[in-house]
């Protein structure tokens, strides 16, 4: 049996195995520590930044959490809601934060992750700067109810608190929405045909195989703006200037990429090397 080469005292089947453990630890290192690699921001997530910081003093914002699965695991959108949470802060807006994920009530659980581990609520409080209203099931009744009467949308919050006992929503109406924000894994379709006809401004984050099926929506300004899957959730944190997951898995992304060249251009090299031994 022929003995396989070795490379600095390394047998072949160890630099197999030493090729992954690099990819590993090179990927592992920034996801826990983003490096922030520089990314060129995209026109249309400028412009979801700037539709979200434009919420006047006093608006309200309403985000629809419908992401699906991904989202629960990796807690991508936590730059969002700490954005949003930033803006109640410092211009007195009001949040509602609603799920009508097609994936149950993970969606609801996705918002309680977001808001015990991801977000800063000092200088906030719970029912009268924002409201959870929870997962509620119906999807595109859903929809339709928010953008009829958000009175009407759901009797008590996700911790079983009656709405009229939450002073925001005293007397708050559809029309008092300045911003209506949604995140999804499906189509933008229900989004658009519940929220478009409010002719209010409309701000989407989806996986990026959605975002063909959304354009004729920009392209008309149905849509005001979105974000390009975890591109864009990156992109969104560069403007932002702090970074969480989702930078740290575009940076393993790219790193994963150049690391990949870098094996490609070292094999045609030690494979010329070896070549030329031979003659």
């Amino acid at each position: 049996m022929t003995e396989k080469k070795k490379w600095y005292n390394i047998s072949m089947d160890v630099q197999d195995s030493l090729v992954y453990f690099i990819l590993i630890l090179l990927c592992g290192t920034v996801v826990l520590y983003p490096l922030g690699i520089p990314l060129n921001v995209t026109k249309e997530t400028r412009e979801y930044y700037d539709a979200l910081i434009a919420v006047p003093e006093g608006g309200v914002i309403l985000y629809d959490e419908a992401y699906m699965v991904q989202s629960y695991v990796t807690g991508s959108e936590i730059t969002m809601f700490r954005m949003m949470f930033d803006l109640i802060r410092e211009k007195d807006v009001k949040l509602i934060i609603v799920s009508s994920c097609v994936d149950g009530p993970l969606g609801g659980a996705m918002i309680d992750k977001l808001l015990a581990e991801g977000v800063d609520k000092t200088g906030t409080t719970y029912g009268v700067d924002y409201v959870n209203f929870g997962w509620l099931p119906g999807f595109e009744l859903v929809l339709s109810s928010i953008s009829k009467d958000i009175q009407t949308v759901t009797m008590n919050d996700a911790y079983g608190t009656p709405m009229s006992q939450i002073p925001m929503m005293k007397d708050l109406t559809t029309a008092d929405i300045d911003v209506f924000c949604f995140s999804c894994g499906v189509s933008a379709d229900p989004w658009m045909r519940q929220w478009g006809p409010l002719h209010k401004p409309i701000l989407m984050s989806g996986g990026s195989s959605l975002i063909a099926q959304a354009m004729p929506y920009y392209q008309s300004r149905v849509l005001t703006a979105y974000l390009n899957g975890a591109r864009g959730l990156a992109e969104l944190e560069q403007i932002y200037g702090k970074f969480t997951i989702a930078t740290a898995l575009m940076d393993a992304t790219n790193l994963a990429s150049l690391y990949g060249i870098c094996l490609i251009l070292y094999s045609n090299i030690r494979y010329q090397m070896d070549r030329r031994k031979m003659q």
